[in-house]
């Protein structure tokens, strides 16, 4: 793993409520599976005399668990999917109580002309049209990276929708950046996806599938996100979203991205072993 990655690595855990210690004894574990306390204190460069004591806090926080043969002792690291997504959960009903929070300090500043709102960084956008307008320009904008979970209901609820965003994502890659993309395909509903996920790989955009997403949102060049909110009163197939500029909330999504991505499947690998078989059984 490089400097860069392991830092990122790093700031996550510390963004979910780990110490700086703690963290690098569960990155090492996390690289290893399963060690002993001197293999963990040799790769996480903690002092010996600390490593039972940050192990025992973090089997006891349910981030691994011990395991005795005769007198040799292991620990064994158990699945983060498990054991980091409550954590997540809880970064995104923070965000939605910050956008609650946003709208009632909207309502006690109305009718002061020269006040300053304190959460201008966020901006709420209401039906498929407008959403689709402001996501090709933030879209036109970014020069170096765009990450997206993409899961339904979608804004580009057109061909001609769908044939422009996918111009715009090209774009990012003719300007030398990177997309990425983690998808939650939900089959047969979500077969119409393949015919525009196809030509996008082909240009050069990663994709990658997952069984289930926990939010739509898209990261521009890691200074804006485009996140879905839960609106069970609106019109169906219509969504709201947020445009959110704030560092610390965009960095804590891109290590949500992030963690969805490194356990998700290829879609081309996806496609060989769930979507092909699953046309198998339906002859």
């Amino acid at each position: 793993m490089n400097h860069n990655r392991n830092l990122e690595f790093l700031n996550c855990l510390a963004d979910i409520g780990m110490s700086e210690r703690e963290a690098r004894v569960y990155l090492a574990l996390l690289n290893r599976g399963c060690a002993t306390a001197t293999d963990l204190q040799k790769i996480s460069g903690v002092p010996q005399s600390k490593v039972y004591e940050i192990i025992d806090s973090l089997s006891r926080q349910g981030y691994c668990l011990e395991r005795k043969v005769g007198r040799k002792k292991t620990f064994e690291v158990i699945d983060p999917v498990v054991t980091l997504t409550g954590h997540f959960e809880e970064l995104q009903e923070r965000l939605k109580k910050s956008i609650n929070l946003k709208k009632e300090l909207e309502e006690l500043y109305t009718g002061c002309e020269n006040a300053s709102d304190p959460l201008e960084y966020i901006e709420v956008l209401h039906g498929n049209e407008i959403i689709h307008h402001h996501y090709c320009h933030l879209v036109n904008n970014t020069k170096e990276e765009l990450l997206g979970f993409g899961r339904g209901p979608y804004a580009c609820d057109t061909e001609g929708k769908s044939a422009q965003q996918d111009e715009e994502e090209s774009g990012i890659l003719k300007r030398g950046g990177i997309v990425r993309w983690v998808y939650e395909i939900n089959l047969p509903d979500d077969e119409w996806i393949f015919r525009d996920l196809d030509p996008l790989c082909e240009k050069g955009v990663q994709i990658r599938v997952a069984k289930s997403l926990p939010i739509k949102m898209m990261i521009f060049d890691r200074q804006s996100l485009l996140v879905a909110e839960e609106e069970p009163l609106a019109q169906r197939g219509e969504l709201t979203m947020s445009i959110i500029k704030q560092g610390t909330i965009v960095n804590a999504f891109r290590a949500l991205f992030e963690f969805f991505w490194d356990h998700s499947t290829d879609l081309k690998k996806w496609k060989e072993n769930e979507y092909y078989s699953l046309e198998d059984n339906s002859i």
